[in-house]
Protein backbone atom coordinates (compact mmCIF):
# COMPACT_ATOMS: atom_id res chain seq x y z
CA UNK A 1 0.00 0.00 0.00
CA UNK A 2 1.40 3.46 -0.94
CA UNK A 3 -0.03 6.52 0.60
CA UNK A 4 1.13 9.89 0.42
CA UNK A 5 0.26 12.24 2.77
CA UNK A 6 -0.64 15.85 2.11
CA UNK A 7 1.77 17.75 4.90
CA UNK A 8 5.28 17.67 5.85
CA UNK A 9 4.20 18.57 9.50
CA UNK A 10 5.25 15.73 12.04
CA UNK A 11 2.26 15.29 13.75
CA UNK A 12 0.53 14.35 10.46
CA UNK A 13 2.67 12.27 8.92
CA UNK A 14 3.51 10.90 12.04
CA UNK A 15 0.02 10.07 12.88
CA UNK A 16 -0.41 8.37 9.34
CA UNK A 17 2.48 6.07 10.39
CA UNK A 18 0.83 5.19 13.39
CA UNK A 19 -2.03 3.67 12.03
CA UNK A 20 -0.75 2.66 8.61
CA UNK A 21 2.45 0.50 10.26
CA UNK A 22 2.67 -1.89 6.77
CA UNK A 23 2.21 0.99 4.29
CA UNK A 24 4.81 2.49 1.98
CA UNK A 25 4.22 6.43 3.29
CA UNK A 26 5.41 9.96 1.68
CA UNK A 27 4.84 13.24 2.66
CA UNK A 28 4.28 16.10 -0.10
CA UNK A 29 4.12 19.84 0.92
CA UNK A 30 0.71 20.30 -0.79
CA UNK A 31 -1.78 23.39 -1.28
CA UNK A 32 -4.84 23.34 1.12
CA UNK A 33 -6.50 25.95 -1.21
CA UNK A 34 -8.44 27.26 1.54
CA UNK A 35 -6.67 30.25 4.09
CA UNK A 36 -4.35 29.34 6.34
CA UNK A 37 -6.33 29.33 9.27
CA UNK A 38 -9.16 27.64 8.42
CA UNK A 39 -12.34 29.08 10.39
CA UNK A 40 -15.24 26.52 10.31
CA UNK A 41 -15.69 23.14 9.73
CA UNK A 42 -16.28 23.66 6.20
CA UNK A 43 -13.42 25.18 5.76
CA UNK A 44 -11.13 23.11 7.15
CA UNK A 45 -13.01 19.74 5.73
CA UNK A 46 -12.61 21.42 2.18
CA UNK A 47 -8.53 21.89 3.31
CA UNK A 48 -8.28 18.18 3.85
CA UNK A 49 -10.28 17.39 0.67
CA UNK A 50 -7.87 19.73 -1.11
CA UNK A 51 -4.75 18.25 0.31
CA UNK A 52 -5.63 14.35 -0.05
CA UNK A 53 -6.39 15.41 -3.72
CA UNK A 54 -3.63 16.57 -4.84
CA UNK A 55 -1.76 14.05 -2.86
CA UNK A 56 -3.59 11.37 -5.81
CA UNK A 57 -1.86 13.39 -8.65
CA UNK A 58 1.55 13.13 -6.54
CA UNK A 59 1.74 9.06 -7.27
CA UNK A 60 -0.08 6.73 -9.42
CA UNK A 61 -2.11 4.33 -7.76
CA UNK A 62 -1.89 5.45 -4.32
CA UNK A 63 -3.82 6.29 -1.18
CA UNK A 64 -3.92 10.39 -0.62
CA UNK A 65 -4.48 11.38 3.34
CA UNK A 66 -5.23 14.95 3.74
CA UNK A 67 -5.70 16.30 7.35
CA UNK A 68 -6.56 20.20 8.60
CA UNK A 69 -6.47 21.63 11.53
CA UNK A 70 -8.62 24.56 12.14
CA UNK A 71 -11.24 26.61 14.13
CA UNK A 72 -14.68 26.50 14.15
CA UNK A 73 -17.28 29.09 16.16
CA UNK A 74 -20.40 28.08 18.04
CA UNK A 75 -22.05 30.75 19.45
CA UNK A 76 -19.78 33.04 21.63
CA UNK A 77 -17.27 30.15 21.63
CA UNK A 78 -14.07 29.38 19.44
CA UNK A 79 -13.18 24.95 19.17
CA UNK A 80 -10.54 23.57 17.82
CA UNK A 81 -11.69 21.48 14.74
CA UNK A 82 -9.94 18.96 12.83
CA UNK A 83 -10.53 16.75 10.03
CA UNK A 84 -8.95 14.35 8.06
CA UNK A 85 -9.79 12.56 4.28
CA UNK A 86 -8.35 9.76 2.56
CA UNK A 87 -9.21 8.99 -1.20
CA UNK A 88 -8.43 5.75 -2.50
CA UNK A 89 -6.48 4.36 -5.61
CA UNK A 90 -9.93 4.08 -6.82
CA UNK A 91 -11.39 7.46 -5.65
CA UNK A 92 -13.45 6.25 -2.65
CA UNK A 93 -13.53 8.81 -0.28
CA UNK A 94 -13.53 8.94 3.50
CA UNK A 95 -13.69 11.67 5.79
CA UNK A 96 -13.51 11.85 9.52
CA UNK A 97 -13.49 14.63 11.98
CA UNK A 98 -12.07 14.42 15.92
CA UNK A 99 -11.59 16.18 18.92
CA UNK A 100 -12.95 19.75 19.83
CA UNK A 101 -11.81 21.93 22.65
CA UNK A 102 -13.13 25.40 23.64
CA UNK A 103 -9.95 27.73 23.03
CA UNK A 104 -9.85 30.29 25.92
CA UNK A 105 -10.64 34.13 25.28
CA UNK A 106 -7.21 35.15 25.31
CA UNK A 107 -6.07 32.84 22.67
CA UNK A 108 -9.85 33.13 20.56
CA UNK A 109 -9.47 36.79 19.99
CA UNK A 110 -6.38 37.25 18.10
CA UNK A 111 -7.99 34.42 15.92
CA UNK A 112 -10.71 36.11 15.44
CA UNK A 113 -8.80 39.12 13.97
CA UNK A 114 -6.74 37.03 11.96
CA UNK A 115 -3.60 35.63 13.39
CA UNK A 116 -2.74 32.15 12.48
CA UNK A 117 -3.14 29.50 15.95
CA UNK A 118 0.05 28.10 15.37
CA UNK A 119 1.89 31.72 15.52
CA UNK A 120 -0.18 32.50 18.94
CA UNK A 121 0.45 29.59 20.55
CA UNK A 122 4.24 30.01 19.50
CA UNK A 123 3.72 33.88 21.16
CA UNK A 124 1.69 32.37 24.14
CA UNK A 125 3.94 29.84 25.25
CA UNK A 126 7.60 30.82 24.02
CA UNK A 127 7.67 26.56 22.10
CA UNK A 128 8.92 27.38 18.08
CA UNK A 129 7.11 25.08 15.66
CA UNK A 130 4.59 23.42 18.19
CA UNK A 131 2.85 22.83 15.62
CA UNK A 132 4.90 20.07 14.29
CA UNK A 133 4.25 18.76 18.37
CA UNK A 134 1.79 18.97 21.02
CA UNK A 135 0.10 21.43 19.50
CA UNK A 136 -2.71 23.51 20.80
CA UNK A 137 -4.48 20.73 21.91
CA UNK A 138 -1.59 19.39 23.80
CA UNK A 139 -0.98 22.85 26.31
CA UNK A 140 -5.21 22.94 26.64
CA UNK A 141 -5.29 19.21 28.02
CA UNK A 142 -2.06 19.18 29.65
CA UNK A 143 -0.35 16.88 27.90
CA UNK A 144 -3.11 14.45 27.78
CA UNK A 145 -3.70 14.49 24.18
CA UNK A 146 -1.11 15.82 21.44
CA UNK A 147 -1.71 16.86 17.98
CA UNK A 148 0.25 13.55 17.03
CA UNK A 149 -2.58 11.54 18.82
CA UNK A 150 -5.50 13.80 18.01
CA UNK A 151 -4.86 13.46 14.01
CA UNK A 152 -3.70 9.16 15.17
CA UNK A 153 -7.67 9.23 15.79
CA UNK A 154 -8.99 10.60 12.64
CA UNK A 155 -6.61 8.80 10.75
CA UNK A 156 -7.87 5.32 12.20
CA UNK A 157 -11.77 6.42 11.94
CA UNK A 158 -10.81 6.50 8.04
CA UNK A 159 -8.39 3.43 8.19
CA UNK A 160 -11.28 1.39 9.38
CA UNK A 161 -14.44 3.47 7.39
CA UNK A 162 -12.15 1.57 4.63
CA UNK A 163 -11.59 -1.50 5.59
CA UNK A 164 -15.46 -1.73 6.60
CA UNK A 165 -15.82 -1.11 2.93
CA UNK A 166 -13.67 -3.85 2.25
CA UNK A 167 -14.89 -6.21 4.01
CA UNK A 168 -18.63 -5.09 3.53
CA UNK A 169 -18.40 -6.66 -0.31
Amino acid sequence: MNIVVGSHNKAKVNAVKRVFTEASIKSADVPSGVNAQPKSDTETMQGAINRAKACKQIEEDCYGIGLEGGIMQMENQLFLCNWGILITPHDHLYMASGARIPLPDEIAQPLLNGQELGDVMKEWTNIHNIRHHQGAIGIFTDSHVSREEMFTHVVKLLAGQAQYRRNSK
